[in-house]
Parts: structure tokens; sequence; C-alpha cells
């Protein structure tokens, strides 16, 4: 009996070890630093690139809207832990289709696309 209470003392912090990783696995995808706001109103549009880090870090993004016409946008800064607030903003006429698509690059490591508006891939 000593040597099953020894045995289960020793593969008990095993099992939470392999319980944490198999729900970290399967578990949402972590904060990103940046995430796009779209306002909408009467034949327009305008987006707007928002900070919103957990952490201080770097952030490298190239923002585009096509609409009636083209607007770009290529930034590289340090943004502060915590702090919101709008690191671009680009706006276009739209009398049909738009869409807005975001590269970044974060410090942290991650690199995602953000996309509004009728962005389809051909």
């Amino acid at each position: 009996m000593r040597d099953f209470v020894k045995r289960l003392a020793f593969l008990t912090p095993a099992f939470a070890i392999a319980a944490g990783n198999a729900a970290g696995a399967g578990g949402a995808e972590p904060p990103r630093a940046l995430a796009l706001n779209v306002l909408e109103q009467d034949g327009s549009v305008e987006i707007q690139l928002i900070a919103q880090s957990a952490i201080a870090q770097q952030v490298e993004y190239a923002v585009e809207l096509v609409g009636d016409s083209n607007a770009r946008h290529r930034g590289n800064t340090s943004i502060s832990a915590g702090d919101r607030h709008v690191l671009s903003r680009l706006s276009t006429n739209v009398t049909d289709t738009w869409c807005a698509t975001v590269e970044v690059i974060e410090g942290s490591g991650p690199r995602y696309t953000l996309t509004a508006g009728d962005c389809s891939e051909a």
C-alpha cells in the first residue's frame, strides 16, 4: 500500500501538467495587440487601427483600405501595456464594396492579418 501512495504522489503532478497542456492546446487564441474598428455611414467608411496590448511591445503594421479609392499606411511603433489608443485612421467613399486589410507583426512574436468589409480571396 505504501508503494501505491508513493507512486500516486509522483504521478499526480505529471497528470496536472498534462491536463494543463491539453486545455491550452484547444483553448482560445492569445489576445492580439491590435484591433480594427469600423465606422460606416452614408457612402463612406472609416477604419481605425486600435492598440490594445496586454504587454508593452513593438508592433509593425501595414493598413490598406480599398473602396472608391485606395488608402495605405505603414507604421512601426512602441505601444504601452493596457493603453488603448488609435494608431491609424483611414477613410474612403464607397458606392459598392470595400475591403480593409491590416498585416501585423508583434514584437512578442505573433503575425496575423485583420480584415473587414468585402474582402474575398481570389
